[in-house]
């Protein structure tokens, strides 16, 4: 949750002049989109390397401004994220099973086999002189270089943890809804009052009384307008309690709660309340739908609020009996975390309730969706991100999104399936859309050299004949009459055929003249290089046309 101090922000005097009105600085357009672009691209360039390495001044520049900058790096903060590396990564076998043989399997486990080994030998302390040659001989014993010993003993502190990105590259329009959501919610967030005027009187009020009492936020329904009050904690702040106001309002939204406007009385630190609007652009960034609301109520608005109120009931028992499948070993190393906010990208905000996570992979448990709009957008957001969609309610059947129908323990078991379907989903796509970018280029410029492949593909150059080989690339290079040579690139047969011709050109210039093998090579290549603009390679060229 982003800090009050961190908004920029103007305020003004209201007509009355009782209160000061807020004017938080949303980003309205694509202004900042070629910025946060380069933002974006300096941190999958840093991917892999420490934190001390992060020059947090490079982004602080791009932008020009602080208060801006730290939004935006909170935005991205929802796909970049720090880890501690394991042992597994920096040892081989045959260390790692030394280690676990004495019960070292963390840092910690290392530092405490440390100090009893000094309590035994120096008598529990290492001189200046005596530390090295104590080192060097603590990971003699392991058979571990004395450098990386050192690595190993503070591989757990944040200045060691290296930077990673969980799910896709994220696009500078996800990150611009990330941002305006983070801005909303951090006033609301610190809102005494939040007051919701709705288009018309909800149709089963009830439910979104439930829901108020469930997320543990007092609620009022009266006719055309829906009151949320915020509470203080023990510090006088308001942001602790206030995360669960956003996260109601967001639910109630994003699942169809008919708001036409919103005014919350904000607590400002310095004393004075300030006042903010909400409008509809507002409401629709903290997940209210785009179109106009409808004149009445539908019955997939109501199944929404519906399953909503379901989930939120039988969330508790959802992460217990995930526990008791992780418990039997069933659970394929994926470990259940409670949301503490919507997946929100581009045209869309999902009221999530869990986070998976197994290694660098994070995939949010999202509410399922029985209306026409809200399954559009929940289809659109799976097809770009992997998630899994709950329905706890009737049974609502989305063939385009991996969903859990969760009704007891035994539905659970499906989990990790869907898990390994939504990231499979996306790695395949991933997949596909390398091809399609590597099968464009070349349709364009003809020739597309192997190193330029790597870097399409993400993989080494000594995979690319392995990844082209794979049925999916043979299927997607069928149509584009294409042909790969190993070593030179992908060729348009046209381009094939005239280096074919020039092949056959040095050839006949050849005739019966006593020319070496040097020569052949040397005229044909400078030939080759002419026809196909490449020059990496084109030894591999000459050998796959057999003109050597």
């Amino acid at each position: 949750m982003l800090k009050l101090a961190d908004l920029r922000k103007t305020t003004r005097r209201a007509a009355n002049g009782d209160l000061r009105v807020v004017h938080p600085r949303f980003l309205r357009d694509r202004t900042l989109a070629p910025r946060i672009e380069l933002a974006t691209a300096y941190l999958e360039s840093m991917l892999g390397r420490r934190r001390r390495d992060l020059d947090q001044e490079v982004v602080v520049q791009l932008f020009g401004d602080h208060k801006l900058a730290r939004c935006i790096v909170a935005s991205l903060a929802e796909s970049y994220r720090y880890r501690s590396r394991t042992f597994a990564e920096l040892l081989s076998l045959e260390q790692g099973a030394a280690l676990a043989a004495q019960g070292i399997a963390d840092p910690s486990g290392l530092r405490l086999w440390l100090y009893r080994r000094v309590n035994v030998t120096l008598a529990g302390f290492a001189s200046a002189e005596e530390r090295a040659p104590f080192l060097r001989e603590a990971a003699a014993s392991f058979g571990i270089a004395p450098d990386l010993f050192e690595t190993l003993l503070t591989l757990d502190t944040p200045i060691n943890a290296i930077l990673t990105r969980s799910g896709s590259r994220p696009s500078a329009d996800d990150v611009i809804a990330r941002f305006n959501f983070a801005v909303a919610a951090a006033l609301l967030a610190n809102a005494s009052l939040v007051r919701v005027s709705l288009t018309r009187i909800p149709r089963h009020p009830e439910t979104v009384r439930q829901l108020c009492a469930l997320a543990g936020v007092r609620g009022e329904l009266a006719v055309r307008e829906l009151v949320l009050h915020g509470q203080q904690d023990a510090l006088n702040g308001w942001a602790r309690y206030g995360a669960r106001v956003v996260r109601l309002l967001s639910a109630l939204l994003a699942s169809g709660l008919p708001a036409r406007s919103a005014e919350a009385l904000v607590a400002n630190p310095n004393g004075e309340d300030w006042l903010f609007r909400l409008d509809t652009e507002v409401l629709g960034y903290l997940g209210a739908s785009s179109h106009s609301p409808q004149p009445a109520a539908t019955d997939g608005e109501a199944r929404d609020l519906e399953t909503l109120l379901a989930l939120w009931e039988r969330s508790d028992a959802l992460a217990a009996d995930f526990a008791a499948l992780r418990r039997a070993g069933q659970a394929d190393d994926w470990t259940l975390r409670r949301a503490a906010a919507p997946l929100v990208v581009e045209g869309a905000v999902l009221p999530a309730f869990f986070t998976l996570s197994r290694g660098i992979a994070r995939i949010p448990l999202v509410l399922t969706s029985a209306s026409e709009p809200t399954h559009a957008r929940l289809a659109a957001t799976a097809a770009r991100i992997p998630l899994v969609a709950v329905d706890a309610a009737d049974g609502a059947t989305l063939p385009d999104v991996p969903t859990l129908h969760y009704t007891g323990r035994e539905d659970v078991a499906a989990l990790p399936h869907l898990l390994a379907r939504a990231a499979g989903e996306i790695e395949r796509r991933a997949e596909e859309g390398k091809l399609a970018a590597a099968l464009d280029e070349a349709r364009r410029l003809g020739v597309v050299s192997e190193p330029r492949l790597a870097t399409l593909l993400g993989c080494e150059e000594e995979e690319v004949a392995l990844r082209l080989a794979l049925p999916l690339a043979r299927h997607t290079r069928q149509e584009p009459a294409m042909q790969y040579v190993e070593g030179f690139g992908l060729c348009r047969d046209d381009v094939l055929e005239r280096a074919r011709q020039a092949a056959a050109d040095v050839a006949e210039l050849r005739g019966d003249q006593p020319v070496g093998r040097s020569w052949v090579l040397r005229q044909l290549g400078r030939r080759l290089r002419q026809v196909t603009g490449a020059s990496e390679g084109i030894e591999c060229l000459i050998d796959y046309l057999g003109a050597a």
